[in-house]
């Protein structure tokens, strides 16, 4: 029975789900845009804001009243870090003689630098050097002629093949009958028109 009237209780009851879906007034969703409107500009002046706190932490401060001590001292540090180091005239000289082209231009002329102790220890690996050079230039000069005589070869091998060429329709035509027939007719043969009989030798009997 219990059962039976709550059924017609929650029969006769407004249904809650149908409420929570209602439709929102137009002022009711104008404030609700406003309010997400704030809560966005809060966010981000809150961001801004840290943002503003790590950057103060991370850079120096500026602006800050220097006290005459700390003027005096930045003031020698920057003189000592432009101040021009003062060097005697010996060192100038070394350094001059040093930085100057004149005399390795003078041992290259000369030929003083060849007796030097570094170049006379290098002599048997500058040797050696030398006579690959020296090989390495006889062989191209080897090349180059044997080149030039392959050239050669080719060259003379074309010219008698075209003369055997010429020479064998020339030998050709010699070997045709009508040449033939011109050639004998020089010496008074004829092609003879008859055409061959055979003669019978009968032996006398005695």
């Amino acid at each position: 029975m219990k059962k039976f009237f709550s059924f017609r209780r929650g029969k006769n009851t407004p249904d809650k789900k149908a409420e929570r879906n209602r439709v929102l007034t137009p002022a009711e969703i104008t404030a609700q845009e406003e309010q997400k409107r704030k809560f966005e500009e809060q966010q981000a002046l809150a961001a801004a804001r840290k943002k503003a706190q790590r950057t103060a932490k991370a850079a120096k401060p500026r602006n800050r009243i220097v006290s005459g001590e700390d003027n005096s001292s930045a003031a020698s540090q920057r003189k000592q870090w432009f101040k021009r180091k003062q060097r005697s005239a010996q060192e100038k000289e070394a350094r001059r003689t040093k930085n100057s082209i004149g005399p390795v231009v003078r041992d290259i002329l000369s030929g003083e630098f060849l007796t030097k102790e570094g170049v006379t220890r290098h002599i048997p690996y500058l040797i050696f050097v030398s006579v690959l050079f020296i090989a390495y230039i006889a062989m191209g000069y080897q090349f180059e002629r044997l080149e030039r005589e392959k050239l050669k070869t080719k060259r003379q091998l074309e010219e008698l093949s075209a003369e055997y060429k010429t020479l064998k329709a020339e030998f050709e035509t010699q070997l045709q009958q009508s040449t033939v027939e011109q050639n004998i007719a020089e010496l008074g043969l004829r092609q003879t028109v008859e055409p061959p009989f055979l003669l019978e030798y009968q032996p006398e009997s005695p």
